[in-house]
């Protein structure tokens, strides 16, 4: 951002995409590295309906803005609307960035590379991973270097992500009475109700929920004492991957 915090004709404009996205500090953390950097860009939080996100997305592409950050309840339906996609999001059926370029969307899914960051700053090294969604997707497509399990209520959901990533991975149940202390983190990637069935967290529980979310591991973190990371303590990792995405266009 400039000095004067103003936008001018020079200036890159992106938007944050979501329904609540003015009480998303994302868009605020990002335009401070923007201004901490000198560089003249601005992040533009939109509070977007859900009937009117197809429109907005669409209409980016004769738009002032070079791009948009979407939020989660967001990120299924913006990978059907994008001209082109990473393969990543191609894997993983979601989109958390789109770029605008000669009038086209091109999509990508970067949400996982803040967690790889958090990780190696803990030292990381083996992950329990609740889910079968798009978090869940590309923590095993781009996973290179940590030993990880996906735990499923219904195993069968594993399965099929297994055979749609054409990917062998350590798949496993979640039962009541589930022990997951063998890991140094367990990622709720899920959109599970209730996670009462575990009995043992590791030390290190993390999940994307803010703290206006109901977060079924944020409780049960606070009953088995395991230290939890959510949205809020993740934002740091979160802004600066997305600065780093962006920086060179």
């Amino acid at each position: 951002m400039n000095e004067a915090n103003q936008i001018g004709a020079q200036t890159k404009l992106f938007g944050y995409i979501a329904e609540e996205a003015q009480q998303n500090r994302f868009s605020v953390s990002l335009n401070r590295l923007f201004k901490a950097a000198g560089d003249d860009a601005m992040m533009i939080p939109m509070n977007i309906r859900e009937d009117d996100f197809y429109f907005t997305l669409s209409n980016m592409r004769d738009a002032q803005l070079r791009g948009a950050f979407i939020g989660v309840e967001y990120q299924k339906d913006a990978v059907e609307i994008v001209d082109a996609k990473s393969s990543l999001s191609e894997l993983c059926g979601a989109c958390d960035v789109v770029l605008v370029k000669d009038k086209k969307l091109s999509g990508d899914f970067i949400a996982v590379q803040s967690l790889f960051e958090l990780f190696n700053d803990k030292g990381v090294k083996k992950i329990a991973v609740i889910g079968a969604g798009a978090l869940a997707k590309a923590i095993a497509v781009k996973n290179e270097k940590y030993t990880v399990a996906f735990y499923h209520e219904y195993i069968e959901s594993l399965m099929t992500m297994s055979e749609s990533l054409s990917k062998e991975i350590d798949i496993n149940r979640l039962t009541k009475g589930v022990d997951l202390s063998e890991y140094d983190v367990v990622i709720d990637a899920s959109t599970a109700e209730s996670l009462s069935m575990i009995a043992k967290l590791p030390a290190l529980s993390v999940d994307l929920k803010s703290d206006r979310e109901y977060s079924p591991l944020r409780q049960m973190a606070g009953e088995l004492g395991s230290n939890y990371i959510g949205y809020a303590l993740m934002l740091e990792h979160l802004t600066q991957n997305a600065y780093n995405y962006i920086k060179n266009l």
